[in-house]
């Protein structure tokens, strides 16, 4: 249980122990913060949700982070895969998949688990680029469901959910991969063997806890597997089709098939042994399922998978640059939960949204702390703050990918829309830094971001397309008189309270362009440019 101890005075004591007598392990150390107001509350919930609105705010001010946090991991998932087979009744599949997504990121109640889902979709990536997806938008939706049920669960029954999942399986092309055969020179495909370990599970490169790389006798980095680990592995994932087929294959007709996961046909599997990556052998004539349940297992139980899986989820939700103290703490979570479970998904993202580093925030460093916000965070951030609904309660987004170069499972490629590692050339590069989102922000695509910004703020009710969604301006409009106040709502609902005084006297010189005359169309008008000043400033670009 996650304990917070009462204190005299104005503070409180979070003894961030992620599971009760688990603290001198797995716990971070005890921090005192201040009791919540509005702005920090708003700032909490830009990690753990796609935004904060006014009810989840209050709602975080008056229980805490614990409590709403302990809430949200007792939230039922709101699955996609519904909502999108009711949407594409009426709109085309790829409208209807975009739509599906947008709504339940803006107004699911389970905003915890949507937004761990969506970091999973970045490191778990499937896309509908590829052409064995382009057209399967029901698969994407189901496969998006995998993540969000899973979640909170444990992470060796997600890697498996994955991995067995056909929209993975047309992705990375083990789908009907069948067994060699030495005459006509066929070989496994392998590319998810690969994938499953470079990306999804160990990393190239062996770690300690603290995500800092093992070195050799000589200084040198040291390979977590090599090519012929993956030509072992590739072996493993033979044999592996659409559930709905009757005899092994790649092919399907679209009529037949299912969102279930992949069987396995043991005469097209390679049942000869095998030699992990942990040095067991797979002994020759076992099922396939007995094969995976041992790869999947060696991946799982690698010392790499807690801080190569602690790091990434880190620097997705909270900063780009974690101290090694930060992710040997929520690795150790991954390793123990506290009650002796490995891959506890729902402790472990506890422990990262109530570590010290993430809620101290720029005092715990401030060169380091923070990041850049991901592209499509900032415009969920922006329409959850002021509930922005449309006239058909249908989210027609899906051209927004356009401004800001990403979308829901629309990566270019399996190594998602940018790398954990990419370095902004020039200081940040040259200090050893890290900047994952920066690899998005290009000059154009930056001056695409804020227009778009700009222009969703301008959009009213009046001039809006039935499925384009219209922001509730009504609570600063009635405060319009009054810059002042209009500057403080605006400062907790999209800056979580940290408004600097420079963005502060531009937003007022803005307002002061237009005085208010009394009419409501004036006093909206002063609305919007005190909304545009913040939403177009790099402070709103950045989370901290």
């Amino acid at each position: 249980m996650l304990r917070v101890f009462a204190k005299s005075g104005p503070l409180i004591c979070l003894a961030l122990t992620v599971l009760a007598g688990n603290a001198t392990a797995q716990s971070s150390p005890a921090v005192d913060l201040p009791i919540l107001n509005r702005g920090a509350s708003a700032r909490f919930l830009s990690q753990t949700s796609f935004g904060p609105d006014p009810a989840s705010i209050a709602l975080v001010t008056l229980i805490g982070r614990d409590a709403w946090l302990a809430g949200q991991l007792l939230q039922p998932p709101t699955l996609h895969l519904p909502r999108y087979e009711a949407l594409a009744e009426t709109l085309d599949p790829a409208d209807a998949r975009h739509a599906a997504w947008w709504e339940i990121a803006l107004t699911a109640p389970d905003q915890l688990r949507q937004r761990v889902a969506f970091a999973l979709s970045e490191i778990f990536v499937v896309s509908e680029t590829d052409s064995a997806l382009g057209n399967r938008q029901d698969q994407l939706a189901a496969y998006y469901d995998i993540l969000v049920r899973n979640a909170f669960g444990n992470y060796r029954e997600l890697l498996e959910e994955v991995t067995l999942s056909p929209a993975m399986g047309l992705f990375l092309s083990h789908l009907g991969n069948d067994k060699p055969d030495p005459e006509s020179g066929r070989r496994p495909d392998e590319n998810y063997a690969r994938e499953a370990m470079q990306l999804f599970s160990i990393g190239l490169w062996e770690l300690n806890r603290d995500g800092s790389a093992v070195l050799d006798a000589f200084g040198e980095q040291i390979p977590t597997y090599d090519q012929d680990s993956i030509e072992q592995y590739a072996r493993i994932y033979t044999g592996w089709t659409w559930s709905h087929r009757d005899s092994f294959g790649r092919g399907s007709r679209r009529e037949d098939e299912t969102h279930d996961p992949m069987k396995a046909f043991a005469d097209h599997h390679d049942a000869g042994e095998k030699t992990l990556i942990d040095g067991t052998v797979v002994p020759a004539g076992q099922t396939p399922e007995e094969d995976l349940e041992q790869a999947l297992d060696s991946l799982f139980n690698h010392p790499n998978v807690a801080p190569f899986i602690a790091r990434q989820l880190i620097i997705k939700l909270i900063t780009s640059n974690p101290s090694p103290a930060f992710i040997n703490r929520v690795a150790a979570v991954f390793e123990n939960n506290g009650l002796g479970v490995r891959g506890d998904l729902g402790a472990v993202v506890t422990a990262i949204f109530l570590d010290p580093e993430a809620r101290l925030g720029i005092l715990s460093d401030a060169n380091l702390y923070g990041k850049l916000k991901e592209p499509l965070i900032r415009l969920t951030h922006l329409l959850r703050a002021f509930e922005a609904t449309s006239a058909s309660g249908i989210y027609g987004l899906r051209s927004a990918r356009s401004a800001y170069g990403q979308a829901p499972l629309a990566a270019p490629s399996v190594f998602n829309f940018f790398s954990p590692h990419f370095q902004q050339p020039g200081v940040i590069r040259d200090a050893g830094y890290f900047s994952p989102e920066f690899q998005l922000q290009t000059e154009t695509q930056g001056i695409r971001i804020v227009d778009d910004l700009a222009k969703r703020v301008a959009v009213t009710a009046d001039d809006a397309s039935d499925n384009q969604p219209v922001l509730d301006l009504s609570g600063l409009v009635a405060i319009a008189d009054d810059a002042d106040a209009m500057l403080d709502e605006i400062d907790v609902l999209l800056l979580g309270g940290t408004m600097s005084d420079a963005l502060r006297g531009i937003a007022t010189q803005m307002i002061a362009l237009i005085p208010d005359d009394g009419e409501d169309a004036t006093r909206l008008r002063r609305a919007q440019a005190a909304v545009t000043a913040a939403v177009v400033s790099p402070e709103f670009a950045v989370q901290r």
